[in-house]
This record gives structure tokens, C-alpha cells and sequence, in this order.
């Protein structure tokens, strides 16, 4: 539990350059839960980089480990599932029962096709489509899931095509295409940000720390530049969000494209346990956030007793996170690697 108490300080530490990857990734699940709580507009932009991230570790999983196993495909997708379901089903549960103590209607709570509802919230795939998702912020999960059926492929086309650097705006095109014609939470609309991440890993390509240096500097310049500059509501929304808010997903786009060499610098950082718990953490925060964030705007009291209903939340949130993955995550963590290395050719 001390672990637990010094948390906040060890992140901090480890947010000092260079960025662990770890640490990175529960800063970027602070940033959405920052994002649910006030005007800021900017967890579009975290979400993009974890896209980047994912694509980057899951190439690099499948070179490393899973295409050498038996049946690689078959034990690629039960060890993601196996790695995303259990923290997912705990989490959906603790906030259907938070939902209805906070006061939302059961008529809402459950308006979902019940099997549609325990297909996606066990295997992701289609959570984005349900009437309500319990986990709203599960979307990016369904987003993800859908990558992970076709990564294998995408890793098959970068290994063999001799023009590989073709996908980057191959994917940015699809990317184009998708934003302008469908409205629906699917991957060729971030495949760009995968692809990033999984050319990355392909080709080995190691981002010089100058260069991650100038592409953090220029996302941070920009935000505090439009935050302090005459038109703030580019990034600041809420109820009455002023006239240059409807460019704020653009310049989430923007930023998560600038934040792609900071993003795969941090990931050739070194990573020792703490820092693993920390990328553990970052899941489980993004997905048990969302009821505290409900909570919070359920909340109709002055603004001094909400104030400290967010500040319980961004207590209680990381606190039982961790207790979830101490207790659930890792120990099934362990199992599902024991379970992964066991499968791989002698």
C-alpha cells in the first residue's frame, strides 16, 4: 500500500527526462481523466498517441514472441483478450452498480441488448456501437481491438513490400477518406497513428533524442500558446464553448502527429517493474474514470462541494486502480505469460 501512497511522487520523478515509457502512458490517462472532468479538449489528442503506442508494442510483441509460438494468430488474439477482457468485465461491473447509486435511470443503465452488451464488454468489438456503453470510454478499445485482428496482416505488408514507408499515407488517405464519409469508431480513421507506431517497431527506426526533445517542446508550446493566446476556446469547450471550438478535433489531430517522435522516443526508454505497474495502471485509470467523471456532473450541489467530489475522484480513481490490478491484473498477467511462453516452439 506504500507503493500506492508514493505513487504520485514516483510518477513525477519519472516524467523528468528521458520519459519512461510507463510513465508516459498513465500521464496520457491522466490527461483524458483531466479532459472528462473540466473544459479542456484535449483527450482526443491522448487517445491518438496511445493508438501510436499500441501499434508500436503490438508489432513488436508478434515479431518477439507470438510469431514464434504455436498456432501464432490463435494465441496472439486469446493472449489479448486475455490481457484486456478481466480488468474490462471488473470495471464494467463496479460502474453499472455506480451508475444506478449515482442516479441514472436503470432504463438507461441497461438499454443495451443485453448479449451485445456482454460480447463487447468481454471482447471489445462493437462497445462503440452500443445504444450506451457503461464504459464510454471503452470506445478506443473497440477502435484498438479492431487493429488487433488486422496487425498481423499490416506486420505481413511492412515486411514485404519494398515500398513499407508507402502505408504511412496509404493510412493517412484512409484516415481522410474515413473522417469525411463514415461516422463511426473505426480503424481506418487512426489507422495513420498505428501505422506510426508499427513501422517504428518494423523497421527499428530509434527517435534521436533531439528530435524528441523538439516534438514534445513544439506540443507543449502550442498548447500553452492557443491556452494564453486571444482564441483559448480552440482547446476550451464545456457547455458554451466559444466560436473556434469546432477546431479542436483538427488540432488534437495535430498534436497527436507532432507527438509521434516524442512518443516512440519514450518507448526505447529503459522499463523496470515500477514502471510496468505504472502502463498497467494507465488501462485500468482510463476505464474506471468514466463513473467518477458521471458522478461528478450527476452532482447538481455549489461548486465548492463538486470541486470536492473531483477531488475524491482523482483519489479514489487511482486508488482503486490499484487495488484492481494488484489483486486481479497481475497475478492474471503472470498466468497469461506463463500460459504464452508455454506455447512457444521448442
Amino acid at each position: 500500500m506504500g507503493e500506492l501512497i508514493r505513487l504520485p511522487f514516483i510518477v513525477a520523478r519519472r516524467l523528468a527526462w528521458p520519459v519512461e515509457p510507463g510513465a508516459f502512458r498513465l500521464f496520457l490517462a491522466m490527461l483524458v481523466f483531466v479532459h472528462h472532468f473540466s473544459s479542456l479538449d484535449w483527450g482526443p489528442y491522448a487517445v491518438y498517441v496511445f493508438f501510436v503506442l499500441s501499434g508500436f508494442w503490438v508489432q513488436t510483441m508478434w515479431d518477439d514472441r507470438y510469431a514464434q509460438t504455436r498456432s501464432p494468430y490463435f494465441t496472439y488474439m486469446v493472449s489479448r483478450v486475455w490481457r484486456l477482457a478481466p480488468a474490462m468485465l471488473v470495471v464494467s461491473a463496479i460502474t453499472l452498480a455506480l451508475l444506478l447509486l449515482i442516479g441514472i435511470p436503470a432504463t438507461t443503465v441497461f438499454s443495451s441488448n443485453p448479449v451485445h452488451l456482454a460480447f463487447s464488454s468481454t471482447f471489445l468489438l462493437g462497445y462503440a456501437w452500443l445504444p450506451f456503453g457503461p464504459v464510454g470510454s471503452a470506445w478506443s478499445l473497440d477502435v484498438e481491438m479492431q487493429y488487433y485482428l488486422l496487425a498481423p496482416l499490416f506486420a505481413l505488408l511492412a515486411a514485404r513490400t519494398r515500398g513499407w514507408w508507402l502505408l504511412v499515407p496509404a493510412a493517412l488517405l484512409s484516415a481522410i477518406f474515413a473522417w469525411a464519409t463514415l461516422d463511426y469508431y473505426i480503424v481506418p480513421k487512426y489507422l495513420f497513428f498505428f501505422a506510426a507506431g508499427l513501422l517504428a517497431a518494423k523497421r527499428d527506426w530509434r527517435c534521436a533524442p533531439w528530435l524528441a526533445a523538439l516534438s514534445a517542446g513544439v506540443v507543449v508550446a502550442l498548447v500553452i500558446g492557443v491556452l494564453l493566446s486571444p482564441w483559448p476556446s480552440i482547446l476550451i469547450g464545456g457547455a458554451n464553448p466559444g466560436p473556434l471550438h469546432h477546431h479542436a478535433p483538427a488540432f488534437n489531430v495535430v498534436l497527436g502527429v507532432l507527438s509521434v517522435p516524442f512518443a516512440l522516443y519514450t518507448v526505447r526508454q529503459p522499463s523496470d517493474a515500477t514502471d510496468r505497474m505504472m502502463a498497467d495502471l494507465s488501462y485500468i485509470i482510463y476505464l474506471l474514470h468514466w463513473v467518477a467523471m458521471q458522478w461528478f456532473f450527476q452532482f447538481t450541489h455549489p461548486f465548492t462541494k463538486r470541486l470536492a467530489v473531483a477531488a475524491a475522484s482523482f483519489v479514489l480513481v487511482p486508488a482503486a486502480s490499484w487495488l484492481i490490478w494488484r489483486f486481479l491484473d497481475k497475478p492474471l498477467n503472470r498466468m497469461r505469460a506463463r500460459w504464452v511462453a508455454g506455447r512457444l516452439k521448442v
